[in-house]
Parts: structure tokens; C-alpha cells; sequence
């Protein structure tokens, strides 16, 4: 079966990139995925300032927000509901190497997908046995590489999950392969640092914009394995999932709680 989506290389109707480029040649370049409701995209002003940082980061300039905006809904336009994903990389390489010639010129791609089947009724996460590498520069970032995310979810395939939790290093867990993850503590919201690896997810930052409205407090602190197994309740965020409750967990059943619908509903109502 084929897949293909509309796509705009440039601004232009095309799915043909060089073979010179640099996000294809070495991952030098950086990607959303954002969500689009009646042909607009939600929370754009969140992702574009992530896609600034790593611009800035990656010394990659930066497309402009209202152009990336207008065609990214200029092809949502005709869907209630689209995934909309932005790749922005440096650009065709001028020079071979690793090392950037500066003359590049960046290469930004748009493209849009229908929306995904509604998630299922019991979803499955397990623990993943690829690890994330340490690296502080990138981390937060939605870089290109995403080859242990690549090799994480093909195991996840393999086992039946929906998602799996991703360690950095040692025994903490860090995100998901496609996520970030929170675990309930009475009024408390415990979700891992991402200083080291992970990214950080445009959902992610809106539960803790909102947690407070619905008297619940964030505390950003490492998160081991063993705490994860007495979890008794946790979710996973993404733009595609929004607050997805985890209902199984490594063999385990978990509750729900309710006040992930309540957090949903806030955010929903977030510019």
C-alpha cells in the first residue's frame, strides 16, 4: 500500500527534495507535528517558539512564522481534522562534510496527513530496552534523528503496545518513543527533566500551563523505574493523543483518573 500526502517543498506543490540535502544526508534539520481543527492549526505560537530555539540552536535560519502558518492551512483547509508536519533542514549541502559551508539555503517542507482512527479503548505501554543517548545540546529539541524512537517503536510493534517509555543513561525514564509521561501523586503531577535527552512536547508544556487551574501542582524530578511499576495511575501527551491515560502498563492494569478529562478540556480551550 502506498503513502502519500500533499506536500509543499518551498512553497511549492512538490515532494521531490535534493538528494544533497542535508536533513536526508546527515538529520540536519528540525520537524513539528501539529494539529489542525477546522483548517487551523492549535497552539501554533508553541511550536513555532520551538522551532525557533532549534533553529537558533542548530544555526539554521528560522522560516517565517505567518508564511509557515499560511501553508500549513492553506492544506488543511478542506479537513475538519489534520496532523499537520513542518520539516525545516538546512538546506542542499554546498560542500561535502559534515561541517556547514554557511552558503545553505534552508529547505522547508510541509506536508499534511488525514487524522489518525481514534486511539483504542485499553492502551498498552511497556518499557523499551533502547535507551536514548545523552547529549544536552539537543535535548528539548524535535531534531531529525529519531532513529532509537525508529527502533523503539518496531519492538513496540512486535509486543502489541501502543507506546514505550524510554530510559537516558541509567534507570530513569525520561518519555516516551512518541510522548511525554506524567504519573498522578494525590494533587501532584510527576513528568521526568529533559536536560540530558527528550523533547519537549508542545503538550507537555500546555499541562503544565493549566495543572494549576484544576488545583494540581507540577514537580519536574527524575523518575525510576521502580516508581514507575507502583505507579497507580499515569498518562502519555502528544498533540495526536492530547492526554492519553495509560490502562496497562508491563502486565499491569492502572486506574484512570478522572481529572486527566478535566485537564483536556482546559487545554482545549487554550489559544
Amino acid at each position: 500500500m502506498s503513502f502519500a500526502a500533499p506536500v509543499l517543498v518551498n512553497g511549492q506543490p512538490t515532494s521531490v527534495v535534493s538528494a544533497q540535502d542535508r536533513g536526508l544526508q546527515y538529520g540536519d534539520g528540525l520537524f513539528e507535528t501539529m494539529r489542525c481543527e477546522q483548517g487551523r492549526v492549535r497552539w501554533f505560537d508553541r511550536h513555532l517558539a520551538r522551532l525557533g530555539r532549534g533553529c537558533e540552536r542548530l544555526g539554521i535560519a528560522a522560516p517565517a512564522g505567518e508564511l509557515l502558518r499560511a501553508e500549513a492551512e492553506s492544506l488543511a483547509a478542506t479537513l475538519p481534522r489534520a496532523l499537520v508536519k513542518v520539516i525545516v533542514t538546512r538546506g542542499a549541502a554546498t560542500a561535502r562534510g559534515y561541517r556547514p559551508n554557511g552558503d545553505e539555503q534552508p529547505t522547508r517542507i510541509v506536508s499534511i496527513h488525514p487524522w489518525p482512527p481514534a486511539s483504542p479503548a485499553e492502551f498498552r505501554a511497556g518499557l523499551s530496552t533502547v535507551a536514548l543517548g545523552v547529549n544536552p545540546l539537543l535535548a528539548g529539541l524535535k531534531h531529525l534523528n529519531r532513529l532509537e524512537q525508529v527502533l523503539a517503536q518496531r519492538a513496540a510493534a512486535r509486543a502489541g503496545l501502543h507506546e514505550v517509555l524510554m530510559r537516558c543513561g541509567g534507570d530513569n525514564v525520561v518519555c516516551g518513543s512518541m510522548s511525554n509521561v506524567f504519573v498522578w501523586r494525590g494533587a501532584e503531577l510527576l513528568t521526568p527533566p529533559l536536560g540530558d535527552c527528550g523533547v519537549e512536547g508542545v503538550m507537555r508544556s500546555l499541562v503544565m500551563t493549566v495543572a494549576a487551574r484544576c488545583g494540581l501542582s507540577i514537580r519536574v524530578a527524575p523518575l525510576s523505574v521502580p516508581q514507575l511499576a507502583e505507579a497507580p495511575a499515569m498518562f502519555v501527551t502528544n498533540v495526536r493523543l492530547g492526554i492519553q491515560p495509560v490502562h496497562w502498563y508491563e502486565g499491569r492494569g492502572l486506574e484512570v483518573d478522572e481529572r486527566g478529562a478535566r485537564l483536556q478540556e482546559l487545554i482545549d480551550g487554550t489559544p
